[in-house]
């Protein structure tokens, strides 16, 4: 093997450019010495032979040229140039999918599904992990989306690598199974019965905004309003039964 090959392409290229350049310049000022000073009958053929070099030798640096940035251009993303759209779409989200539209979520629970089958339930951790009643909790199968996403990227993607693959089952993978198990780990089915067709998610206090409005506006160096009576029942488990008469409703 010769000493040369565990140089990279690219300067390898680079010094290759560098070298015919001075070569270049070198013949330049022998062109414009044997101008000046060369006979009539023998400079005008040396300096004929010399302009073809010259011109023989600027095209080989063009080549070399070419070829340095063929070396070190950065190769472009699939889908990239100037007929794509540089700008990555949206990740794909459970809790955004359109309302009114069955389609959309019937298609990622088409996806989702056999995949659930097929990859992330061979883990015993995440057949440990996944609730029975999984489907009635968005926050589950939001990370269960995301999740499959990230699996395709990794494996399958235009960026699929060992290390996406590595990344998936050291760190994703065990990340969600560990989360799914504080949304939902002591649910079952039976628990979604009596909560059924209820409003799921609802913003305390959402109603009573006005008094925060004013307070962090204008004077929130103060602590802030007094609670009402019934935002003490509605903020205490048991309600007003499990809250002492005292000043400012303290415990």
């Amino acid at each position: 093997m010769d000493h040369t090959d565990h140089v990279d392409p690219g300067t390898a290229a680079m010094s290759a450019v560098a070298g015919l350049a001075r070569q270049v310049e070198a013949i330049n000022q022998d062109v414009y010495t044997l101008k000046r000073k060369a006979d009539d009958a023998a400079s005008k053929a040396t300096v004929k032979n010399l302009a073809k070099s010259v011109e023989s030798l600027g095209n080989t640096v063009t080549s070399f040229e070419d070829l340095l940035a063929r070396l070190t251009a950065k190769p472009a993303k699939p889908g990239s140039g100037a007929d794509s759209d540089d700008d990555a779409g949206p990740v794909r989200s459970w809790l955004r999918l359109p309302e009114q539209d069955a389609g959309a979520v019937e298609a990622v629970l088409s996806e989702l599904l056999p995949w659930m089958e097929s990859i992330y339930l061979r883990y015993s951790t995440a057949r440990d992990g996944l609730p029975k009643c999984w489907l009635w909790h968005p926050e589950v199968v939001e990370e269960l989306v995301w999740l499959m996403d990230a699996w395709t990227a990794a494996y399958d993607g235009p960026e699929a690598s060992n290390k996406l693959v590595g990344d998936w089952h050291d760190r994703q993978r065990p990340g969600v199974t560990r989360r799914i198990g504080e949304y939902a780990g002591d649910c079952d089915v039976l628990q979604h019965r009596d909560d059924a067709d209820q409003r799921a998610v609802t913003v305390p206090l959402a109603a009573d905004a006005d008094p925060f409005v004013t307070w962090w506006a204008t004077a929130r160096d103060d602590n802030g309003p007094a609670p009402t009576q019934d935002q003490i029942k509605a903020g205490r488990r048991g309600g007003l039964t499990a809250v002492s008469e005292t000043a400012g409703g303290n415990r």
